[in-house]
C-alpha cells in the first residue's frame, strides 16, 4: 500500500508515521507539494529511504515556504531596513528548512525525488496563480509527476526516474 500526501497532507503522513508502529501496511510513501513533514530525514518515516518518493515543482510556492525561524528573521531584517536585511543574510544564510521541517525535496532529506513539470509561474498572464501546486496528479498538465506516482502505487517504484535534490 502507498501513503500519498499532498501539501499539508504530507505533514499528516509525516505525523502518522511517528505514531506507534507507523502507518500499518504502507510500503511506499509519495509526497508532493510539501511544506515539510515534521521529520528531518526520509529514514525517519520508518519504511526505508528508498521507499520515500518526493515531487516538488519549481514554481510551487508551498514547497518553498520559509522555516518559522527564517520568517521571523526576515521580518526583523525588514524592520531594520536594508542594513538589517543584509545582517540577517550574513548571520543566517539560506538553508533547506521549510515551515514544517526539512525540505523533503532536498538532498539532505534523502528521499527519491522524481521529475515534475515546473508548473506556471506564481505571477503570469496578468494574474497571481498557485496552479503549480495543484497539478501533480493531472496527467494532462504534469504527465511526468502523474506517471511517477502511478508507478509507485503499482509497485514499480524502482522504475521511477530520479532527479537530484535541491
Amino acid at each position: 500500500m502507498t501513503a500519498i500526501g499532498h501539501s499539508y497532507g504530507s505533514r499528516t503522513v509525516g505525523a502518522a508515521t511517528q505514531q506507534g508502529g507507523g502507518i500499518p501496511g504502507v510500503d511506499d510513501i509519495v509526497l508532493v507539494g510539501s511544506p515539510g513533514l515534521g521529520v528531518d530525514r526520509a529514514e525517519d518515516l520508518g519504511i526505508g529511504k528508498d521507499h520515500v518518493f518526493v515531487g516538488a515543482a519549481d514554481n510551487d510556492v508551498v514547497t518553498r515556504l520559509p522555516s518559522k525561524e527564517q520568517g521571523l528573521l526576515a521580518a526583523a531584517g525588514r524592520a531594520l531596513g536594508p542594513a538589517g536585511s543584509l545582517a540577517v543574510d550574513v548571520v543566517h544564510p539560506g538553508d533547506d528548512d521549510l515551515w514544517f521541517g526539512k525540505d523533503p525535496a532536498s538532498e539532505d532529506f534523502g528521499g527519491r525525488r522524481f521529475a515534475v513539470d515546473p508548473g506556471p509561474p506564481l505571477i503570469g498572464l496578468g494574474r497571481v496563480t498557485l496552479d503549480a501546486h495543484s497539478q501533480y496528479f493531472n496527467p494532462k498538465l504534469d504527465s511526468a509527476s502523474a506517471d511517477s506516482i502511478a508507478m509507485v502505487v503499482a509497485g514499480r517504484g524502482h522504475q521511477v526516474k530520479q532527479e537530484g535534490g535541491r
